[in-house]
């Protein structure tokens, strides 16, 4: 088996693979490609895609491909500046629990040059998410195909981004398994429950908008909510890995792995992607100043119970860089000599 290499990609990467599905053959056949599927990187292992669950987030490095299958990372020529960047990823994010349209998938083989509508396939979502960006990767980002995406111009081919899966891969997912698979989940079944009461509700934003305009709604959306497990899920990653979020833990972890440079690295790299003005969790930073204005000004208990969400990621976020930063001094006074004291 294989996966991406995480360590070889940036935010708003282009990954492009296959499967060993039907679906997947009849798109390589129609296009004449060996790929079938498209992602963007949105942080760290985090890339988000539209499939038959809508557009939702995965971890890509537990994400394991069959030998046969064609895997390719791809980024942009000329680079990207951080504005654009942003622009990239808010439109993603924006997307999350947008419906798949197989439709307008097929649409993007047979009729190339029409208007799409408000559903996502994954190349439509990838190509349009640069579009925002103001940087045409296709002809036409509403109904572009993988293959159109691979044959950008304006795109380059990532070496060795491609690495096969060891064994300890294989251990560690059983071991920890894939919490984005969960989160998956609750994300689809908190939006089915939502829109049985509000069908035209598209993608999680569109609550706002909503309950804005039809604030009778709230008790019924703070329940839908409460009952759905979205609010407490932050929990799980706390209860998985509490090192992170300690300093005393992080280093009496340090102590006891005997593979203390993995840690070291994770740290930097923690610490490395929340960088002023480009961190990986600054939507996290902007919605809870979002929801805090909105409880402010309509009082809506629906508005209350997201902004907690929005306190408790970007508390727990400020701890994790926090318990990275203490380690890494503590690891440089001692000059990377070995045990902490």
């Amino acid at each position: 088996m294989i996966r991406v290499d995480i360590s070889k990609l940036k935010k708003g990467d282009i990954i492009l693979s296959t499967s060993t599905k039907f679906q997947s053959k009849v798109i390589r056949f129609f296009t004449d490609s060996d790929i079938s599927h498209a992602m963007i990187c949105v942080a760290n292992g985090s890339v988000m895609d539209s499939t038959g669950e809508g557009v939702h987030a995965r971890n890509i490095e537990k994400m394991f491909y069959d030998d046969s299958c064609a895997i390719y990372a791809y980024r942009l020529k000329a680079g990207i500046s951080d504005s654009e960047m942003q622009a990239v990823l808010a439109y993603v994010r924006s997307e999350t629990g947008s419906p798949y349209t197989t439709l307008g998938a097929i649409s993007s083989v047979v009729l190339p040059k029409i208007k799409g509508g408000g559903q996502q396939f994954c190349s439509r979502l990838v190509a349009r998410a640069y579009e925002k960006a103001g940087i045409n990767i296709t002809t036409n980002p509403d109904t572009c195909t993988p293959a159109d995406i691979q044959e950008s111009p304006l795109l380059e081919l990532i070496p060795d981004a491609v690495i096969p899966v060891s064994d300890a891969d294989i251990e560690n997912l059983k071991k920890e398994g894939d919490t984005t698979v969960a989160y998956r989940e609750i994300e689809s079944r908190l939006l089915k429950n939502l829109r049985d009461i509000r069908p035209n509700i598209r993608v999680i934003n569109d609550i706002d908008k909503i309950l804005l305009d039809e604030p009778a709604l709230d008790n019924i959306f703070a329940a839908i909510f409460l009952e759905s497990g979205y609010l407490e899920f932050w929990q799980v990653e706390r209860n998985r890995f509490p090192w992170r979020y300690d300093e005393t833990e992080i280093v009496a972890f340090y102590n006891i792995i005997e593979n203390k440079e993995d840690l070291i690295g994770y740290c930097e790299n923690t610490i490395s992607n929340d960088a002023e003005g480009k961190g990986d969790f600054m939507h996290w930073d902007q919605n809870l100043v979002r929801y805090t204005n909105y409880e402010r000004e309509k009082g809506l208990r629906t508005f209350s119970l997201i902004r907690e969400l929005y306190v408790k990621l970007t508390s727990g976020h400020k701890l994790r860089v926090e318990s990275a930063n203490f380690l890494v001094r503590k690891y440089n006074e001692q000059n990377r000599a070995g045990i902490l004291i």
